[in-house]
């Protein structure tokens, strides 16, 4: 039963910064938000963004690291980059650097909502 328990918060401590590496992810420092690290795209693929966080938990850096991306200039990467900056908090950290350096990974999900029912095919 120990093991069980242990094993289910292992589980539920990773799940939470599974998307987040670099010294971010070495120094434990957790995501308080309620993030969702996917977003709709026309294709699955993965958007991997350099972050820097300051004291206070809030992203202040943001850019696309296009060499471990899938999916590089489109509007996905901006619907991403505006994403992690407004929604992504992490916990306050004393005696952490000024700028806390990570990498957040995106991962894209077909949307299939935004398909419509066409009545009236085009002309071919």
């Amino acid at each position: 039963m120990k093991n069980i328990i242990t094993a289910i918060t292992f589980f539920i401590c990773s799940t939470s910064i599974a998307q987040v590496y670099g010294d971010i992810m070495m120094d434990k420092r957790k995501v308080i938000s309620d993030f969702d690290f996917t977003i709709p795209h026309n294709t699955e693929g993965k958007l991997v963004f350099d972050i820097r966080v300051n004291v206070d938990g809030k992203v202040t850096y943001c850019e696309l690291d296009e060499s471990k991306s899938t999916i590089t200039k489109t509007p996905a990467m901006v619907k991403a980059r505006n994403k992690i900056m407004t929604e992504l908090k992490f916990a306050k950290g004393i005696g952490l650097p000024e700028f806390h350096a990570g990498y957040v990974q995106m991962n894209t999900i077909k949307d299939t909502s935004q398909k419509q029912n066409n009545f009236l095919p085009p002309p071919f």
